[in-house]
C-alpha cells in the first residue's frame, strides 16, 4: 500500500468530530460495509456532510456578522454581508467549516485597497480577545481565519470591495455583481463574481447527479490529508473539476468509483497541457483559474500523485475480488 489508510480515515473522522456527541458523523453505509479502508476511505470523503450541521456552521458565522455589524454601526462603518465558500456548494469536508464571510464595501473615491486594510483592521479589534474565538488569525494578509470553540468551526472573513461590473449594471442581479479582493503581503488582486461561480457549480452537479461535488470532496480530503502541503484552493479545485464534460461526470451510484478515472484524467490534462492550464477559466468564464503563474502546475502536480497513489491501492483492492474501478460497487445510505 502506498497510504496508511488508518490514518486517512482517522483524519476523516476528526474532521466529521461533534464533540456534543462525542462521536464522528458519518453515512450508515460506513459503519456498516466491510470494504477495506482504501475504499471506505475514498468512499466516505465523496459523501457530503449532515445538512444540519451546514446550518449550524451558518448559524455560528451569523452570530459572528451580527458581532462585527454591532461594531461597526457603533463606529459609523458601512459594508455589506453575503457568503461564499465550499459550504455554500455542499462541497465542503469539514464538520464545522468551508464557508466564507465575505464583508463588502463600496468604493468612495478612497483607494480600494485602503478600505479593505482598515476594514480588516477594524474586524482584527473587533474580535481579538472574544473567549469566543481559540484563533483570530490575519497573517496572511488576504482574509482572517477564525477558529470557535464549542464547536470548533474554521471560518474565513474576507475584507473585500464592490465591483461595478458592466452584466451587473445592465441587469442589476445580485448573481452577476463582482468584488475584488485583496492581498496585501503580495500586493495583489482578485476580480471575480463569487455567486454566478455558486450558481453554475451547483447547477452543473444537478445536471451530473451529483458526480461533479462528489469528486470536489474527493479532491478537498486528498488535499487536506496529503502529507506535502499542497497549496491549492477549494476554489480552483472546483474550477478544474467543472471543467469536465457533463456527461463524463454523471454519477450512477450503482458504480461508485468509476469517475476516479475522470478525474485522473483531467488532472493529467491540467498539468501536462501548458496551454489548456493557463487559458482555463472559472464557472463565471470571468477569470483565469492558473493563468501563466508556473507555481501552479507544481502544485497540481502534488495532487495528481497523491491521487494515483491512492487509485494504484484501490487498484489493488479491488484486484483481490476480480474488479475495476468500472465493476459494480455501491455504497448508499
Amino acid at each position: 500500500m502506498n497510504k496508511n489508510y488508518s490514518q486517512l480515515l482517522e483524519n476523516l473522522l476528526t474532521r466529521r468530530y461533534d464533540e456534543a456527541l462525542r462521536e464522528s458523523i458519518v453515512s450508515d453505509t460506513f459503519e456498516r460495509s466491510n470494504y477495506p479502508d482504501s475504499l471506505k476511505y475514498v468512499l466516505e470523503s465523496m459523501e457530503e456532510i449532515d445538512p444540519s450541521y451546514t446550518y449550524k456552521t451558518f448559524h455560528i458565522t451569523k452570530r459572528i456578522q451580527d458581532k462585527i455589524e454591532t461594531a461597526f454601526k457603533a463606529r459609523g462603518i458601512k459594508a455589506d454581508f453575503r457568503y461564499q465558500g465550499a459550504i455554500q456548494t455542499e462541497t465542503h469536508v469539514v464538520l464545522h467549516g468551508g464557508v466564507e464571510l465575505l464583508i463588502i464595501s463600496k468604493s468612495h473615491g478612497k483607494k480600494p485597497w485602503e478600505i479593505v486594510r482598515d476594514k480588516a483592521q477594524e474586524v482584527m479589534e473587533c474580535l481579538s480577545g472574544d473567549p469566543m474565538f481559540k484563533s483570530v488569525d490575519y497573517s496572511s494578509k488576504l482574509d482572517i481565519k477564525i477558529t470557535t470553540t464549542k464547536p470548533r468551526c474554521e471560518i474565513r472573513v474576507v475584507p473585500v470591495v464592490w465591483l461595478e461590473n458592466k452584466d451587473y449594471l445592465e441587469t442589476k442581479r445580485e448573481i452577476d455583481r463582482g468584488v475584488c479582493e485583496y492581498n496585501l503581503e503580495r500586493k495583489t488582486k482578485r476580480k471575480y463574481l463569487p455567486f454566478l461561480n455558486i450558481a453554475r457549480l451547483n447547477s452543473k452537479d444537478s445536471r451530473c447527479n451529483g458526480g461533479l461535488k462528489r469528486m470536489i470532496r474527493l479532491l478537498s480530503s486528498i488535499l487536506r490529508d496529503s502529507e506535502e502541503d499542497i497549496k491549492l484552493t477549494d476554489y480552483q479545485i472546483s474550477s478544474v473539476l467543472f471543467d469536465i464534460p457533463d456527461k463524463q461526470l454523471k454519477y450512477n451510484s450503482e458504480y461508485s468509483l468509476s469517475l476516479i478515472g475522470v478525474v485522473s484524467a483531467q488532472l493529467n490534462r491540467i498539468v501536462t497541457d501548458n496551454q489548456y492550464r493557463m487559458t482555463l477559466v472559472s464557472p463565471s468564464e470571468k477569470e483565469l483559474v492558473f493563468g501563466k503563474n508556473p507555481r501552479w502546475k507544481t502544485e497540481l502536480e502534488k495532487l495528481q500523485k497523491e491521487l494515483d497513489l491512492i487509485t494504484t491501492d484501490l487498484q489493488e483492492e479491488l484486484q483481490k475480488d476480480g474488479k475495476t474501478l468500472y465493476s459494480e460497487l455501491k455504497y448508499e445510505n
